[in-house]
């Protein structure tokens, strides 16, 4: 960012820039900004799902004009959308797309797991059981990693209402039905095989694949996403491998486990003092050239067409696997405010379980669903 940012001021000599920085995930960029918007950063990344909590906040100013066509002749469809809200009945557009690739697949060591051990999560667990390694996956303290099991059923779903001001109204979840809980015995069955590491925190698969001083290597596989390919990559070497997410079996059939996603936007302040300069910076740090850069130092996979369909692009394996993956996907837009907290701590009764050798009831599992579902729905 501080690169791109240099580049921009050689490129503008006849105005003088002070910027400063400020280190923050996308995911919790809406919570500090709207901490205190009125004296927020002028520019700022955040996730897409948090594009209503921000016009709600007042903290994004819309697109028009140029950048509005800018914004729509270089950026995929889907970025655009994510990057558009209806208020007051009209579409418009708040934010410049950035990257889109925040999504989950699978990662596996090839030297370990076959290519053809990859298409089904029990052929996957038992592979690695048979080589003694593990396959991690964080669906503890995370729903974002634990959709991808309910969204395996295209019917099981959220729906958000707003006002004009884009406050939501009402918030429908139907995860507490037949279908719901046919997720939930498969997910007692996959909490308890001894392969699969259920872990809460997504760096523990990096340490997984890292050689400990005896030269043990403890994991075969892990569901990550591409903030995590360089360092893998780095790891395995020639032997990694990625898929798309393999299919589980689900009511005794199997289904394909299908995830959000998402993409990064980058928003200009409502309350900027500098709110013209603000969106030529925005429009600068998500040109062509710029989403190239993402894509070579940190393999961010573009929005920009043109920079999507260069060969070096089009030829990575890690941005195939997500391009393969997206064909399943649910974009990670209008999502309930109140859906992350209870969804994070859905699984949490299962591991106690396993702990304390205990076995889960269907009338246990319904009431956890109720319970969500209670907590979600407004």
């Amino acid at each position: 960012m501080k690169q791109m940012c240099e580049a921009y001021a050689a490129a503008n000599p006849d105005k003088e820039y002070k910027f400063l920085f400020g280190v923050q995930g996308e995911g919790d960029a809406a919570d500090k900004v709207l901490n205190d918007v009125t004296s927020g950063p002028d520019v700022f990344s955040f996730a897409s799902d948090q594009i209503n909590k921000l016009i709600a906040g007042g903290a994004l100013a819309r697109l028009g004009g140029v950048y509005e066509t800018f914004v729509k002749e270089n950026n995929s469809a889907t970025s655009v959308d994510a990057a558009t809200a209806t208020v007051g009945g009209e579409e418009r557009l708040y934010a410049y797309p950035c990257t889109e690739d925040n999504t989950l697949f699978l990662y596996y060591d090839k030297s370990v797991i076959g290519e053809d051990q990859v298409d089904t999560l029990d052929e996957l667990l038992d592979a690695a059981h048979a080589a003694g390694k593990k396959v991690h996956f964080k669906l503890n303290d995370d729903g974002w990693y634990l959709s991808s099991f309910f969204f395996a059923y295209p019917e099981l779903g959220y729906n958000v209402t707003y006002n004009d001001s884009m406050v939501e109204q009402s918030v429908t979840l139907n995860y507490n039905n037949a279908q719901g809980l046919a997720v939930m015995q498969a997910l007692v069955k996959y909490v308890n095989h001894p392969a699969l590491v259920i872990q809460t925190d997504d760096s523990k698969l990096v340490a997984g694949l890292t050689p400990t001083a005896e030269g043990v290597v403890e994991a075969a596989a892990g569901v990550s996403g591409t903030w995590n390919a360089q360092s893998v990559q780095g790891l395995l070497g020639d032997n990694m491998g990625v898929a798309k997410l393999p299919t589980v079996e689900i009511g005794g059939e199997q289904r394909q486990l299908t995830t959000y996603m998402g993409c990064k936007l980058i928003g200009v302040n409502n309350y900027s003092q500098n709110k013209a300069e603000a969106h030529k910076l925005a429009m600068w740090l998500t040109n062509e050239q710029n989403q190239l850069k993402r894509f070579k130092d940190r393999g961010f996979a573009p929005t920009n067409k043109k920079a999507a369909s260069t060969p070096e692009v089009v030829n990575d394996p890690v941005i195939s696997v997500v391009l393969d993956q997206a064909v399943y996907n649910r974009a990670q837009k209008n999502v309930p405010s109140t859906f992350w907290t209870p969804m994070a701590s859905l699984i949490t009764p299962l591991l106690t379980a396993k702990a304390e050798g205990k076995p889960v009831t269907d009338e246990q599992l319904q009431g956890y669903l109720d319970a969500l579902c209670k907590q979600i729905r407004k």
